[in-house]
């Protein structure tokens, strides 16, 4: 379940390809309806889902987590919207050697997190909703 942001948008997360152990790229990850121009990350673990509340919204992952680097949102220029969207390619991340255990056959799941300064309280921060999938050799 994705936190909807101080605009009123439910960021959405979605891919495209196949992940793969075996191909540099081909496998993006992405969050739209982020808010614009705003410090993101990816963030995955291998130990399984869950719901457990967290800064307003939903942790869908298991710890441990492995956080990816920090992302812009881009989008329109202010003010504040929905235009934002995160985006990278997790096979040129395998392929990388970052994290040896993302070998064929290993399930991984993520989940982005954002910020969401007009959000306001003690958790000014969005998250989407979780993904679930499984590399391929």
């Amino acid at each position: 379940t994705a936190k909807v942001n101080s605009q009123g948008c439910t960021p959405a997360i979605f891919t495209s390809g196949t992940p793969k152990s075996s191909a540099a790229s081909g496998f993006v990850i992405s969050a739209r309806n982020v808010i614009n121009n705003k410090p993101g990350m990816f963030f995955y673990g291998l130990a399984g889902q869950q719901q457990l509340t967290f800064q307003n919204g939903y942790l869908c992952v298991r710890t441990p987590l492995v956080r990816m680097q920090l992302m812009n949102s881009g989008g329109n220029p202010p003010a504040d919207d929905c235009s934002g969207e995160y985006r990278f390619d997790f096979n040129t991340y395998i392929y990388s050697g970052a994290d040896p255990r993302l070998v064929g056959g290993t399930s991984v799941d993520g989940q982005f997190w954002s910020r969401d300064p007009a959000l306001g309280g003690s958790f000014p921060t969005g998250l989407t909703g979780g993904i679930h999938f499984v590399i391929c050799d």
